[in-house]
């Protein structure tokens, strides 16, 4: 009745979108049932580059696979040679006019997805059929170029049996096997591979850095420092939930209002942007010299830096030491500034030392202390005439100045915001006698410029200021939002200070952070509670990334070669390191042959069950003759047993007896029968 009112369309759709492993009659229905799943897992290895290519590319590539699956529900022919020669053109030169190039990371990875769209409009043959899969395996792997996270690794254990399953389907030629088969048959493929991928992980040759850090782009780094700081640049950071670095303290941390983490240090300023020493005046600054306070107790923790085009390590003030970071040499300038001679372009691990309140800069000559009273001629001639009235007022003593200025923004009225206005040619002047609000690089520029035109070198400094715990595994977590500039006075007698006239305006911006300060404004009960609620979400998907970047990701060369020095295998020379690789897979394929290869005879599930039955009257001295049948044994040992398990005995024998000679019957319920009678069976 049905069928008559059903439309054509439903009539060709209703076949195709049954159960994937079905059993529908006819060779076409399983083709298109084997290509729907094709298409599905297709679908599954494209998906995360959705979420780094240009939307174009994503589009494109539906709509060629909403193409492809139309004519399969539908059941119309593909397209001819003429139409894919024209979409394939079409291809090539969209991907050449985005990038300019159709070779490289994005190019060529953008290039392979919309051709694998393409792939799926001519496949015709077995041949056809391996290519799309292989392309499908190659867009996976291509996935890590752009995330290595936890993330990937999950979304990768989900479709990597998927694809082998679909790989199993080429080897069914006659009878139809469910894609619940397959993929139980995938997974225990998987997990035959393991001891060898894991043999491969641990012992393979590492290169320097990981293979995908050195696809690291220009530009792409998680750290929003740059080479300079104009107004405005560290606000569009401060809700920014990036994470920068991790780091663990070997013996307790210190407060989270002393956490600086240091990085670039500007001494020009041309008006309104603040950028770093010429390299004429650099080379006149003198040598950094730290020197420790009587019994000042060292810093020492680890840090597991995030991947950045730059090269600053961010170290605590004071690094007194510059090891070796990942193979490359890094060196303290004489702006105190920790740097290594290349980016770190993948994630990094190393350890650190600092020694807070240690005096730094006292070997400055006043040559050198020049380059930190430069200002620019012409601009913000207010700022310039208060700083003189001051300084005719409160004399030349650094500190005291310094402590004017902060009183004198403390008790106007200044405020701190994300959302500061636009300045423009007198950008001081302006913030100093108009907007009065800012967020921390107005502060901290402001406050160096009237230090130097009170005639108190001084410089900017830019970096990180705080962090947030995570009490679980203790450690902690610096981010984008942490992204601070402050100001350093240089004294005749205590040399280079740290002043944070931020914290005159905003003081729980240094208490607290920028992120948890700037969204505690205005929150309700409610707001603070899902807050809340998700910050500790938020911070147990760190910790588990955490564990995942230093057990897999941070294993590097120097990581492999602690292990195998641990192990006393050594690892001098490429040579030695292959010996040992290849000693270890030869002895895991010999452990796996041995217990794979062996012949098994298959289990009877029934013979299994009678056994069961059998070995319960061996137990009480009835043991079963080699030629005995089932119904001598019986007659045998029935006189041994009481009423109710003769009755039971005679029941059992029965069940197996049809189920061994009687082809008929619902075998699955008379097994799930017998088994439950032989475990009531007690003699």
């Amino acid at each position: 009745m049905t069928a008559h009112t059903d439309s054509p369309l439903q009539r060709r759709l209703r076949p195709s979108l049954r159960a994937l492993g079905g059993t529908l009659g006819g060779t076409w229905e399983r083709d298109r049932r084997d290509t729907l799943f094709l298409l599905a897992v297709a679908l599954l290895s494209v998906a995360p580059h959705a979420f780094y290519l240009p939307f174009w590319c994503t589009a494109g590539f539906a709509l060629l696979f909403c193409w492809r699956l139309g004519l399969l529900l539908s059941g119309r022919p593909l397209p001819g040679r003429v139409v894919r020669m024209l979409a394939s053109l079409a291809v090539v030169g969209a991907v050449y006019a985005q990038f300019r190039t159709l070779v490289g990371q994005e190019a060529g990875v953008a290039l392979v997805l919309l051709f694998l769209g393409m792939k799926l409009l001519e496949m015709r043959t077995r041949r056809d059929f391996f290519i799309t899969v292989f392309l499908c395996f190659f867009l996976l792997l291509a996935a890590y170029l752009h995330s290595q996270g936890i993330l990937m690794g999950l979304w990768t254990l989900l479709v990597l049996p998927a694809l082998l399953a679909v790989l199993l389907t080429m080897q069914y030629s006659q009878a139809e096997v469910g894609v619940r088969t397959r993929l139980r048959q995938s997974v225990v493929l998987l997990l035959q591979a393991l001891p060898l991928a894991a043999i491969l992980f641990v012992l393979f040759p590492r290169p320097g850095g990981p293979l995908w850090g050195q696809q690291h782009k220009e530009g792409s780094s998680t750290t929003g420092l740059s080479e300079s700081m104009s107004p405005g640049d560290f606000s569009s950071l401060a809700q920014s939930n990036e994470v920068v670095m991790r780091v663990e303290f070997a013996q307790g941390a210190p407060e989270t209002s002393d956490m600086y983490w240091r990085g670039p240090s500007f001494g020009y300023f041309d008006g309104r942007t603040w950028s770093p020493l010429p390299p004429a005046a650099l080379q006149h600054q003198p040598a950094p010299e730290i020197r420790l306070q009587p019994g000042a107790q060292a810093l020492h923790y680890t840090i597991t830096r995030e991947p950045s085009s730059h090269r600053w390590l961010l170290g605590l003030d004071t690094t007194t030491a510059a090891p070796e970071v990942a193979g490359d040499i890094t060196a303290v300038l004489p702006t105190l500034e920790w740097m290594r001679q290349s980016p770190l372009a993948e994630r990094t691990r190393f350890a650190a030392q600092s020694h807070p309140g240690a005096y730094t800069g006292l070997n400055q000559s006043p040559a050198s202390l020049q380059d930190w009273l430069q200002l620019p001629s012409g601009f913000n001639p207010r700022t310039l005439a208060l700083a003189r009235q001051w300084r005719m007022q409160l004399g030349d003593d650094p500190n005291t100045l310094a402590r004017h200025v902060l009183t004198w923004i403390r008790q106007e009225n200044f405020h701190y915001t994300l959302q500061p206005q636009k300045l423009g040619r007198n950008s001081i002047d302006e913030f100093l006698f108009g907007t009065r609000a800012g967020f921390c690089e107005h502060y901290s520029g402001a406050f160096v410029f009237l230090m130097r035109a009170m005639g108190v070198p001084a410089r900017v400094v830019t970096g990180y200021q705080g962090a947030e715990h995570h009490t679980q595994d203790d450690y902690w977590i610096v981010r984008q939002a942490n992204a601070h500039a402050w100001a350093e006075i240089w004294h005749p007698q205590e040399g280079w200070l740290r002043v944070d006239p931020t914290a005159a305006v905003a003081p729980e911006r240094i208490q607290q952070g920028t992120l948890e300060s700037v969204k505690a404004q205005g929150q309700n009960g409610l707001e603070k509670a899902a807050a809340d609620l998700s910050r500790s979400w938020s911070l147990s998907l760190d910790g588990i990334t955490h564990h995942w970047n230093l057990w897999l990701l941070s294993y590097d060369r120097n990581s492999q070669r602690r292990l195998l020095d641990r192990l006393g295998l050594g690892s001098d020379g490429w040579q030695m390191l292959a010996g040992v690789m290849a000693g270890a897979l030869a002895l895991t394929l010999a452990v796996t042959a041995l217990f794979t290869l062996r012949a098994r005879q298959p289990v009877d599930p029934v013979e299994q069950a009678f056994g069961v039955f059998c070995d319960k009257l061996a137990a009480i001295g009835a043991d079963r003759l080699p030629d005995e049948t089932a119904n001598q044994y019986l007659y045998r040992v029935d006189r041994l047993l009481d009423a109710d398990n003769a009755a039971l005995a005679h029941d059992i024998v029965a069940t197996y007896n049809r189920m061994r000679y009687d082809l008929g019957g619902h075998p699955a319920e008379m097994l799930a029968g017998l088994r439950k009678m032989v475990r009531v069976f007690r003699p």
